[in-house]
């Protein structure tokens, strides 16, 4: 029998069995593993604070819990000195929505000016913030059950010190992180100012962590559409 003949026999052979021609795969069944649409975190305000951070880590973010307001120059301080490789000048927030007072004049005693863009829409504006490798910004909100943060942007809280730095700054209060988003909103609810707060910047934004993605190859990498490094300085406010 020659090598054709004997593929030949072969398919006929097969054509000519009555069952399935092709083997059906055996698919198992499993119940998904689903994460809450909702997460939750309790505890004091230090237990929330811890649950932050480590959810922040989780995501390939960075913190630290200062001793107290007094520490959080130092600290900031130390970390523009480290990743602010184009000179001593960061994108920032205004002074007054920072959460710490003295948090500008420290700074600029130590070296450190802080750009503060009126209007994004101008030219000159964006020139001056694109080169800018830090971003300092206040939060309008934490939530430990996810490591996210709420930002209001308006007049001297520009967006963009939080969007489009390579490394964002948060400086985080206690009395600014809570359990979750809707912990958040009721609170503001009940006070009766959830409407002006939403609506008094030009964007509520939620930022959860450094940008990320993985559209290449499934390879994550980290600062391609905003920040390669989130970091929360975090302190007790009393």
């Amino acid at each position: 029998m020659t090598a054709r003949d004997e593929i030949l026999a072969h398919l006929r052979t097969e054509l000519s069995r009555t069952d399935d021609l092709f083997r059906r795969a055996k698919i198992r069944h499993e119940t998904p593993t689903v994460p809450s649409a909702v997460t939750e975190a309790t505890g004091d305000r230090l237990a929330l604070a811890r649950q932050f951070g480590a959810k922040l880590e989780a995501i390939h973010g960075g913190f630290e819990i200062a001793q107290g307001p007094e520490s959080v120059p130092t600290r900031v301080t130390q970390l523009v000195k480290r990743w602010n490789s184009d000179g001593d000048r960061v994108l920032s927030w205004a002074a007054s929505e920072l959460h710490v007072p003295d948090l500008t004049p420290r700074l600029e005693q130590a070296g450190i000016s802080f750009y503060v863009p009126d209007d994004m829409h101008e030219e000159e504006c964006r020139r001056s913030a694109a080169h800018l490798s830090v971003g300092i910004t206040g939060v309008e909100a934490a939530f430990a059950g996810t490591g996210s943060i709420a930002l209001l942007p308006g007049k001297g809280r520009s967006r963009a010190a939080a969007l489009l730095t390579l490394y964002h700054i948060a400086v985080i209060p206690f009395s600014c992180i809570y359990p979750s988003i809707e912990a958040w909103m009721e609170v503001a609810r009940k006070a009766g100012n959830l409407d002006d707060r939403v609506r008094r910047g030009s964007q509520l934004a939620f930022v959860t962590g450094p940008s990320k993605s993985a559209d290449i190859e499934l390879n994550l990498t980290l600062g391609v559409h905003g920040p390669k490094m989130v970091h929360a300085v975090i302190f007790d406010d009393g």
